[in-house]
């Protein structure tokens, strides 16, 4: 524990510096543009891994489950262990939430933001909470499933359809979970119910997220298929008029029409049951080498689907008007590689408009 806690405290130190550098050095690169470097994700996630790697190791896990044992019989065996990883789960969360304290005043300054640190850091937190709730439940089988001495193959059919209702409820609820939702003003619903009309769009608005610091103009849906749920970025009124709201809104009813969100559920729930199933059943050089297999197909197949909503949405209401709005709801600067455009579930904003122009 000693050895957990000294290399965790160490992390802090290090991550807080290298964010500050970090920051420092795209301050020098930038020449007075705010385009949003894509550098400063790919640090968290070096973070984020290394504090889940090194805790790890250092025996955390172990000792958070020794020490719950000891609590009560109740939590020794299967229901300790996946419990243990809380531990884990808040020191990584709050190293990367420190890292992310070194980075922000740099990328404040150089996008010439009005946001305070502590409401960056609180949606940071928020979301990489309700990550990390997704990542433990989905973990759980796997940690119950390796503690069964013999697991039975008719298991299979049963972790799949349990880690797609997990999955598919939790992306119902994703923007609630991660995001700040305030009730909007009477323009803002009137002007997205008009342009919801004009699309028909029949999901209703659920709430506005304050996203006009962050320079963010953008809609979501959320729910299940019974239920839909529109949010909006307060930006999106600011940045966006009608003609390019309505086509936004077209967008979302074309996703949903194209059941979007089941669809990323399905694949989310699909590639986790792969990994766990022959890890378990298998190995884990096997299962690795399946996931670099079905990943890039599935992802494939998910920008298949985006760039689909993308023509039906440019048939009902112009590719002009679309291409204008994608040019308003995102960073056009997109430093993407080949291997990360290839993997990614949606596409980057400028192949979408590549597509959109080729329309």
């Amino acid at each position: 524990m000693i050895a957990a806690v000294a290399f965790w405290l160490g992390l802090l130190v290090v991550g807080h510096l290298a964010g500050r550098l970090y920051g420092s050095y795209t301050m020098g690169r930038s020449h007075g543009d705010d385009h949003r470097s894509r550098g400063t994700y790919r640090l968290l996630s070096l973070v984020g891994l290394t504090a889940v790697v090194g805790l790890t190791l250092a025996g955390l896990v172990d000792a958070t489950e020794t020490a719950l044992s000891s609590i009560h019989p109740a939590l020794a065996g299967r229901l300790a262990a996946p419990l243990a990883w809380v531990p884990t789960a808040i020191g990584t969360i709050v190293a990367v939430l420190v890292t992310y304290l070194g980075v922000f005043p740099y990328a404040r300054e150089r996008r010439g933001l009005e946001i305070s640190a502590a409401t960056a850091v609180g949606r940071l937190a928020k979301y990489l909470v309700a990550m990390a709730v997704l990542c433990l439940g989905t973990i759980a089988p796997l940690i119950v499933l390796f503690r069964l001495s013999d697991p039975s193959p008719f298991l299979i059919p049963i972790l799949f359809a349990a880690l797609l209702v997990w999955v598919y409820v939790w992306s119902q609820y994703s923007v609630q979970l991660s995001q700040k939702l305030v009730e909007p003003t009477a323009d803002q619903r009137r002007r997205l119910e008009a342009a919801a009309d004009r699309a028909d769009l029949t999901a209703p608005l659920a709430g506005v997220v304050p996203g006009e610091e962050t320079e963010t103009a953008d809609l979501y849906l959320g729910g299940s298929f019974r239920n839909r749920r529109l949010y909006a970025t307060d930006h999106a009124f600011d940045a966006l008029d009608d003609g390019e709201l309505t086509a936004l809104c077209t967008r979302a009813n074309a996703a949903d029409d194209l059941r979007l969100l089941e669809r990323r559920a399905l694949v989310v729930s699909l590639l986790f049951g792969v990994v766990l199933t022959l890890t378990v059943w298998r190995s884990m050089l096997v299962a690795l080498l399946a996931l670099a297999i079905v990943w890039p197909l599935l992802s494939w197949h998910l920008q298949r689907c985006e760039f689909a909503a993308d023509r039906r949405a440019a048939q009902s209401v112009g590719a002009d008007d679309l291409a204008s709005a994608y040019e308003a709801t995102a960073d056009l600067a997109d430093d993407r590689g080949r291997l990360h455009e290839r993997l990614a579930s949606r596409p980057s904003t400028a192949r979408r408009l590549e597509r959109l122009r080729d329309t």
